[in-house]
């Protein structure tokens, strides 16, 4: 006979668990009685039986463990995002879902939750306790129900059943009240809407009927982890919101470059530029900005420098200006227009493949997902089916502050860039420590000797907030001066060309180095 190892929940509206060799129930006061017949039903059977009311159990090193989880009349909405992702990923590895009562609800913060459980609640429910007179559909499980049973109940009432699902159970009208299938993601779910009251867990073709379904959804094997590698929601203390320009004039649009600068336009038509190298923002023109919706790099920008604007004149129709960028500065601006039947989109989608050699690229699990804000939602990552319609839709950062976000790209380093109400920012990730950004600086680059330079090492940053700096100079001639200094001064006294490293190093002992070059004159004749 198949072991069944399974685990189900009692948060606030009770869950319950089924385990190998574990015997733990954890269960608010409201459904204790309901626990303990389902408990004391396992032990008289020889099931193995877990149960928990703590959320943080929804987690890979405990589900592993288990074959399927069982939700008694509590839903996704008892979970935080984590473990809502969690409980994806569990039926993803090829987990089972039991779904009991108030499992289903009319509204969930996890959109997957709602296709995987399939049902939708109907406007008007029982507001009274009442007899059904049920069918036995299929055969499913070991489980023997019989072919008609009644049962005293108020059970949740449906307008409309997934028409993937495979009844269990009818009514003589021809009502579903529980199917199954198996999901998208490979692994079988269960629902019944039967449970809610006490009294229908005194009959025992209940409990027959929750256990057959807890045995058609249990795999022989466990969840296996494997085949899902990469893929876990990455906890938000492993991102960083990195502010690199701030006191911006209401900005509209931008676009990350191949430099890993970044260039965008305010409203006031000032066209601006944060240097990476130099972590500094000049403005580099000035353009018509009205009723700017993007602007877009040519594709072939490295060779022409082209960047487009593109400006909604009327409905689907344009105004595209066209800027050359050459170093530092604009070249060139000109503008045509255009009509267009492609709308400009604010989603964005990652490639997560695209970034291999980054150091704090976006992980794994947001590979082929689309980044979108709103007013109404927030900060969201949506996924999407084959044809473009949304299958999840999950918050992203929800703990960090966001100042209504106008525009988003990802850099050249697979890092999220962002145009917010004053200034530009980007999301960077860390598993571990993130090394240190290094920027040196002179006062004077190149001179008579003997030449007196102020080296600085401003605007050398390292991000993870409790990490401190220490810096060392190396001045690299016929011979190599080191100072273990943040700003010192330095007196050339011989003719050459000298390179001037920055080696800045953090508590963790990671280091970034910089350089630039110093170029020393002979002194200028005395005039006689």
């Amino acid at each position: 006979m198949k072991k069944i190892i399974t685990l189900a929940f009692v948060f606030l509206s009770t869950c319950i668990v089924f385990g190998q060799s574990k015997t733990l129930i954890f269960y608010p006061v409201s459904n204790s009685a309901q626990a303990k017949v389902l408990f004391d039903d396992a032990q008289s059977k020889k099931r193995s039986l877990d149960t928990t009311s703590t959320p943080t159990k929804i987690n890979e090193t405990n589900l592993k463990s288990y074959n399927a989880v069982v939700f008694l009349n509590t839903s996704v909405n008892a979970l935080s995002f984590q473990q809502s992702a969690e409980l994806q990923r569990f039926l993803q590895a090829g987990g089972g879902f039991v779904g009991v009562g108030g499992a289903i609800e009319k509204n969930y913060k996890w959109l997957w939750y709602n296709k995987m459980i399939g049902g939708v609640l109907a406007e008007s429910q029982f507001s009274d306790k009442v007899q059904l007179s049920l069918i036995t559909n299929a055969s499913i499980g070991k489980s023997e129900l019989p072919p008609l049973w009644k049962i005293d109940d108020k059970p949740l009432v449906m307008s409309s059943v997934p028409v993937r699902c495979k009844p269990v159970l009818l009514d003589v009208m021809g009502k579903t009240w529980a199917w199954y299938y198996t999901t998208e993601e490979g692994g079988k779910m269960f629902y019944t809407a039967l449970g809610g009251e006490f009294s229908a867990f005194q009959n025992p073709n209940l409990l027959s009927h929750i256990w057959s379904g807890i045995e058609e959804v249990s795999a022989k094997s466990l969840p296996d982890y494997a085949k899902i590698a990469d893929t876990a929601l990455p906890s938000e203390s492993s991102f960083l919101k990195v502010t690199l320009s701030d006191n911006l004039e209401n900005p509209l649009a931008l676009a990350t470059l191949p430099t890993r600068s970044v260039v965008w336009v305010e409203q006031n038509g000032k066209v601006k530029i944060f240097e990476a190298q130099k972590r500094k923002t000049n403005q580099i023109g000035k353009i018509d900005a009205t009723n700017l919706k993007a602007i877009k790099l040519d594709p072939e920008f490295a060779e022409n420098g082209y960047v487009y604007t593109f400006s909604e004149t009327a409905a689907n129709e344009y105004k595209i200006g066209r800027m050359q960028l050459v170093g530092d500065s604009i070249a060139t601006m000109s503008d045509f227009s255009s009509q267009s039947a492609t709308p400009l989109s604010k989603n964005i989608t990652y490639e997560f493949d695209k970034y291999s050699n980054e150091a704090y690229r976006l992980p794994k699990y947001f590979a082929g997902k689309t980044f979108r804000f709103d007013n109404e939602q927030g900060f969201v990552v949506e996924t999407l089916d084959e044809d473009g319609n949304v299958k999840n839709v999950e918050p992203f950062l929800s703990n960090t502050r966001f100042d209504f976000i106008k525009d988003m790209a990802f850099g050249v380093d697979g890092e999220l860039y962002l145009l917010e109400n004053n200034r530009l920012s980007k999301i960077d990730y860390a598993e571990k420590n993130r090394k240190p950004i290094a920027v040196a600086s002179a006062d004077i680059l190149y001179g008579n000797t003997p030449l007196k330079v102020k080296l600085s090492s401003e605007g050398s940053v390292d991000y993870d907030s409790k990490d401190r700096l220490s810096f060392e100079w190396s001045i690299i001639g016929t011979t190599t001066v080191k100072i273990k200094e943040k700003n010192p001064e330095y007196t050339f006294s011989k003719v050459g060309i000298y390179e001037v490293k920055l080696k800045v190093t953090d508590s963790q002992g990671e280091s970034a180095e910089t350089s630039l070059k110093i170029r020393v004159n002979k002194p200028t004749p005395k005039k006689r």
